[in-house]
Formats: structure tokens, sequence, C-alpha cells
């Protein structure tokens, strides 16, 4: 979906290097490499980290621990229970907020500065915004303000 988006060349200059571990969801990096694009090879190449090296990927891992504090551990809320528009809201809340390793810039202005149209499509394909900073909610109402918008339920 990505790939289509934003198109070949613009997805192997933001996604030409994927460094990941070695959870299932990888395990078939044939595919992840192989185009979606008609007549189109290789869209990029994956490595995987050492076993029980997270530091190797240590921007993923600060992502994962921002992730959780919006979607907690043991608050019952499962990853396979929110839809693509929680996902967007939980993201767009996460890369708007500035990032000191950033000196001070969110990753979503980050991405429009550094790749222009095809970053501001990469943020469409996804669904994502980019949340001014007095509007941030860094917690689970985050989530729950975009799903009462739909008209869902909260998620607890």
């Amino acid at each position: 979906m990505l790939e289509t988006a934003v198109g070949g060349a613009a997805f192997q200059r933001m996604f030409g290097t994927i460094l990941t571990d070695n959870g299932p969801e990888f395990s078939d990096w044939r595919s992840i490499e192989r185009s979606c694009l008609p007549g189109a090879g290789a869209r990029c190449r994956v490595y995987y980290c050492d076993v029980r090296q997270s530091q190797q990927k240590g921007g993923c891992e600060r992502n994962h621990v921002e992730l959780r504090k919006l979607l907690p551990r043991g608050r019952g809320i499962s990853f396979d229970d929110l839809v693509p528009a929680d996902m967007a809201a939980a993201m767009s809340q996460l890369n708007s907020e500035p990032r000191p390793s950033m000196a001070f810039m969110a990753p979503a202005r980050a991405l429009v500065a550094a790749y222009g149209e095809d970053g501001r499509a990469l943020m469409d394909a996804l669904g994502m915004e980019e949340v001014p900073y007095d509007d941030l909610l860094l917690d689970m109402e985050a989530i729950n303000r975009a799903g009462r918008e739909r008209g869902d339920k909260p998620l607890i």
C-alpha cells in the first residue's frame, strides 16, 4: 500500500533499508524486499538485528516506548481491536511531539522536510497529520477522542 501510494522511487528513498528484529512477522524477507509494482524488482533490503540487541535499532525502540504510553500493557487493549483510524490517530500524536534527538523537531515535520511531497503522500496514505503542539494528547485519550469523533465507544 505504501509503495503504491508514494511510488517505487520514493519508496526506495524512504525505505531502501529496513532494520528489524527476528519476529515472525518479518520472517518472509523475500516478500518484504520484492516490489509490488509491475515490472519492478527489489524495492528494499531487509536486515535483522542480533537477538536481544534492541539498541541496534534504538530509534524504533523509542517509538515503541512512546506508543506504549498511549496504549499501555495490562489495560485490556489489544492491537487487534484497533482500526486503522485508531492507529492513524496514535501515530499522528506521537509523530507530532518534538524530540530532543531531532533538534526539537517533530518526526512528522522532519519527514516532510526531508522528502517533501513524497513525505506528505506517505502521511496521507497512513491517514496521519501533524497535530499542533497545544493539541497533543500523549495518552489513551488521543485514541478515544478520535473514536468519539467517529461515533465509536472508548477503548476502555
